[in-house]
């Protein structure tokens, strides 16, 4: 493992040693359409500086960057970084996620992912600049000073909104998951998480940027994909959505070792990571989110049952705390300022004092290790008694044939909250919801047994790659089960 990074004085420098190192230069970025080097990088900057200009970009500005899963995407934020813009990071829009720019951003940029029929240039004609239409001067965003990135809270059972961290903090947290994962020039970095969100950006990208590692951008959450682009790439390290553990252990069908992967944003379930790491390598836990960024992690040499068991501990510089009846806080140095929040037509700050709540039930170990219970907003009254969502997952889920459940409150029953299980079965497996259902009768008390399973196929997303709760509360809203 590699000695501890030492704390990066800026981003600007980091990138500038890069690509005035002989040997680093050397290691590249990529994406399914083309690759650059890390000497490229500085010349590629200037070229957007160049481009920034010619549209009224301004060092004062904030920007919303649209950040497709690519080289342009990344070296767009690399640009953010070295100049020290403030900006926004947003998902590529979909049915799900509508465009929706910040009136306090004064341009949109948008990054461009698929190869230019007409040969526009590189990067200049894969990324598009427009002033936003709805911008609004705002005083309250103006004298923030910065520079600082805003990022989209995961909203998996809340509205979403804007996290606020410095630059300079994003990459103190990355340098504490260098040192925490042993990450080295030499390694090669499989990225196919979204660098527009906190696991992406601060777990993946930044720290391989630190490290001086070349990295691949791979996108859609595909295991297909991702095939394709490992046979080109050749990563040795991999950052993982829970879904795609998944289908690596059902759809791969030879073994290939890495040297590790990490995954994050939901539960992996303990029967995927025992199939996974005999065939793949260690499997390692991260635990965070957008205010924070990397939380708790295992280690690649911790043994695998606190691998299995546990969201490993505590990173660098946090310390963790259960307080009030299992919620689990949080407290760094180097964690966000404050919210903002969209309020009758203009926005508010919200900043952070004290501890941070995560929301989640944990116990920490004696050894340090924490177990995550599932999220304190997620459990529900039923005959008088608090039931965890996340155990009754949890029992559902050891049913043989469930390969996966959800549950979620949605409406009342004569017990309390109505209960509803959102399960897909194993491959192959012969099963009903009724007979889930009644199975769950031999593993639950009587007062925590769904009211209702519904079989799905599978289950929603967001573009962290958590579990959309949220859509499967308005589909039960709406009677579509």
């Amino acid at each position: 493992m590699s000695a501890p990074q030492e704390r990066p004085s800026s981003p600007a420098a980091r990138i500038d040693a890069l690509a005035a190192s002989a040997e680093l230069g050397r290691n590249t970025l990529s994406d399914a359409y083309r690759q650059v080097s890390y000497a490229e990088v500085p010349a590629l900057l200037d070229r957007l500086d160049e481009l920034w200009a010619r549209h009224g970009v301004k060092a004062s500005c904030v920007v919303a960057l649209e950040c497709s899963q690519s080289v342009a995407g990344a070296l767009a934020v690399l640009h953010a970084l070295h100049r020290g813009y403030d900006v926004v990071l947003l998902p590529e829009p979909s049915e799900k996620v509508p465009r929706t720019v910040p009136s306090f951003c004064s341009h949109l940029i948008i990054a461009i992912e698929e190869a230019a029929e007409d040969g526009a240039a590189f990067p200049e004609g894969h990324l598009q600049i427009a002033a936003n239409e709805g911008h609004a001067a705002e005083p309250l965003i103006a004298d923030f000073g910065g520079p600082d990135i805003y990022l989209r809270t995961s909203g998996s059972t809340t509205a979403s909104k804007l996290a606020r961290m410095s630059h300079e903090k994003w990459l103190q947290n990355a340098a504490g998951c260098v040192e925490r994962w042993g990450i080295e020039a030499r390694d090669r970095v499989a990225i196919p998480v979204p660098i527009f969100h906190a696991y992406g950006l601060g777990a993946a990208f930044l720290p391989g940027l630190l490290a001086g590692a070349s990295m691949d951008l791979i996108s859609d959450f595909n295991i297909l994909r991702y095939l394709e682009r490992e046979k080109r790439f050749h990563p040795n390290v991999a950052f993982l959505t829970p879904a795609l553990c998944g289908m690596f252990v059902k759809v791969r069908k030879s073994d290939r070792p890495y040297r590790l992967s990490v995954t994050a944003g939901d539960k992996v379930r303990k029967e995927t990571v025992m199939a996974f790491e005999p065939r793949f390598g260690p499997l390692l836990n991260l635990y965070g989110s957008g205010e924070m960024g990397a939380i708790s992690s295992s280690s690649p040499t911790d043994p695998a049952e606190r691998r299995l068991g546990t969201a490993g501990y505590a990173m660098p510089g946090v310390d963790l705390q259960v307080q009030e009846g299992g919620k689990l806080f949080c407290h760094r140095a180097d964690g966000f300022a404050g919210y903002l929040l969209h309020e009758e037509e203009s926005w508010r700050f919200t900043p952070q004092d004290g501890p941070y709540e995560t929301g989640d039930l944990a116990r920490i170990r004696d050894d340090g290790y924490v177990e995550i219970l599932g999220r304190f907003a997620t459990s529900v009254n039923r005959d008088g008694r608090r039931v965890v969502l996340a155990e009754v997952e949890a029992a559902v889920e050891g049913i043989e044939s469930c390969a996966q459940a959800v549950v979620v409150g949605q409406g009342e029953s004569r017990r309390g909250t109505r209960l509803l299980a959102f399960c897909v079965a194993e491959e192959g497996a012969e099963t009903t919801a009724e007979q889930l259902r009644g199975q769950c009768f031999d593993r639950l008390p009587h007062y925590a047994v769904p009211d209702q399973v519904v079989l799905l196929d599978a289950v929603p997303l967001l573009p962290s790659g958590k579990v959309d709760r949220r859509a499967l509360q308005e589909r039960a809203r709406r009677g579509e089960i």
